[in-house]
């Protein structure tokens, strides 16, 4: 028999099947595209979601006719979420966190409850991105569709509902409303009164591994009697999938780039609320993880190949080589002497600033596309290393980095942040690990994961460590210098990018 994690994500889902033993089988992927109706508004098409979901299950279940799949769960984007009528049917496009809109609610909260008493609440503090804040634009704005909006679903929760499974939302996914309260696992009347939404438009919520029933009759080819789990925020999926211990973080590069932490203890609390990290629950009672991220991620070098590449894609089409690859080939050896702000979708933390633009200093008329490619990877890792920075200041010390996503094929990368973090880069055999930890969620549901510890051995298998690659020294040197400048550019020019943004307001 094999199990399945299905990894949604922001442009594209992933269907990630193993058999019960761990042996890696397939995992059919199909994009999808972010609507953008107007600036700074950023949007996913469920209907579009679902077909790629369609897709990559029905390729899966065709590819294990003779393993067949017995558990599914998900792996989420969170924040986003679908209005949909009664009969589970979408209303209108799920609204990204890093979609701009919701600013102007914030205050419906802060006015009511400081940010010390959300954190203590929601394990985070306040910002737009949070899923009430795009649900309370929906209801100002457009309130055709809120007032036909039966229940406002992540896509999790769709796709259960599409397969014909009441949906649940699970205590992770929840927690990125901003809305659910962590310690007593449900909805927050508090923060719920304060803005004035009802927790009947919310799914009921279910803890990680919930078994939610079988699939039953299908079109997809699945077997009918395949389990339906509560699954996970695609974050503590891959810390789940990565098998990370104390001391650990993962370090995952999609859209978003993230940290990812699983705590020992609750952290300090002020250092967490002052630099807007989080805690939240991941699988199993009274387990916790922390993420810190910037929303602007691997999609910066995507960026870079649709608007700047040269020669490169031509190149990778006539060789039959990835894009990246390409791309990425060639850098300059030693730092170079560029600064990249890399707040091209907004910020993560520890700004969160909704309003944040991202820049390039440091050009001249000798610089080359390869030293601005290597200043986007510099400016990504710049950034999480002022993240890891205040994790320390919380308590949270972390000595080694597990790589994941798509980054962590690229050595080239890998080593740009083993340097500029100055702490080992693991490098794992699957990569596919947000997916591993699904999975592993779902068939922990079924059954076919009998208990914790054959969970364990099952991530332990998966996360095997493949390569480590250590900082080097001289480049450490070289890139404290250049972090120390870093740390002071957001601050020295928020305002004038807040000015920047008011003009295609």
């Amino acid at each position: 028999m094999s199990i399945v994690g299905l990894d949604i994500g922001t442009t594209g889902v992933k269907a990630v099947v193993f058999r019960e033993d761990g042996t890696f089988l397939t995992a059919p992927y199909r994009e999808y595209d972010l609507e953008s109706p107007k600036h700074g508004h950023l949007e996913l098409n469920p209907n579009e979601v679902l077909d790629a979901v369609r897709e990559v299950l029905g390729k899966a279940a065709a590819e294990t006719k003779d393993d067949p799949i017995r558990s599914l769960a998900t792996s989420t984007l969170g924040e986003a979420m679908v209005p949909v009528d009664g009969e589970n049917r979408p209303l209108g496009n799920a609204i990204i966190g890093f979609d701009a809109r919701g600013q102007e609610s914030v205050p419906l909260l802060s006015e009511k409850l400081t940010d010390r008493e959300v954190f203590d609440i929601a394990g985070h503090g306040i910002n737009s991105f949070h899923s009430i804040f795009k649900l309370l634009w929906r209801r100002d704005h457009d309130p055709e569709v809120f007032s036909r909006t039966r229940k406002f679903l992540s896509f999790g929760d769709f796709i259960q509902a599409s397969l014909g499974i009441e949906p649940h939302i699970d205590y992770s996914m929840a927690s990125r409303t901003l809305a659910f309260d962590v310690r007593k696992l449900d909805w927050s009347p508090e923060i719920l009164d304060a803005v004035g939404l009802s927790s009947e438009l919310l799914p009921p919520v279910a803890a990680p591994g919930t078994n939610l029933g079988a699939l039953g009759a299908n079109d997809l080819g699945l077997p009918p009697d395949c389990v339906v789990a509560a699954g996970l925020h695609d974050q503590p999926a891959g810390i789940l999938g990565a098998g990370i211990q104390p001391g650990e973080s993962m370090l995952a590069t999609g859209t978003v780039i993230c940290l990812g932490v699983h705590l020992e203890g609750l952290p300090e609390a002020q250092a967490m609320v002052e630099n807007n990290l989080c805690y939240y629950p991941t699988l199993g009672a009274g387990q916790y993880i922390s993420i810190a991220y910037n929303f602007t991620g691997g999609s910066l070098l995507k960026w870079y190949r649709d608007n700047l590449a040269g020669d490169e894609i031509p190149e990778a089409k006539d060789c039959g080589k990835d894009p990246y690859d390409i791309i990425c080939s060639g850098l300059p050896e030693n730092p170079t002497d560029l600064l990249v702000l890399p707040h091209f979708a907004t910020t993560g933390t520890p700004w969160l600033d909704d309003r944040a633009l991202g820049a390039i200093l440091g050009m001249r008329l000798t610089t080359t596309r390869k030293e601005v490619v290597k200043a986007i990877l510099e400016g990504l890792l710049h950034e999480i290393r002022l993240n890891s920075e205040i994790y320390a200041q919380a308590g949270v010390d972390i000595q080694l980095y597990k790589a994941i996503g798509g980054a962590s094929r690229s050595e080239t990368w890998m080593q740009i942040a083993a340097d500029i973090l100055g702490r080992p880069v693991a490098i794992l055999a699957i990569n596919e690990v947000p997916g591993v930890g699904a999975a592993a969620t779902g068939a922990l549901a079924a059954g076919i994961l009998a208990n914790e510890g054959e969970l364990n051995d099952f991530i332990a298998g998966c996360s095997e460590i493949t390569r480590v690659l250590e900082p080097r020294a001289e480049q450490t040197r070289l890139y404290d210098e250049r972090f120390a400048i870093y740390r002071d550019l957001y601050p020295a020019t928020s305002d004038i990018t807040h000015r920047l943004f008011a003009l295609g307001e």
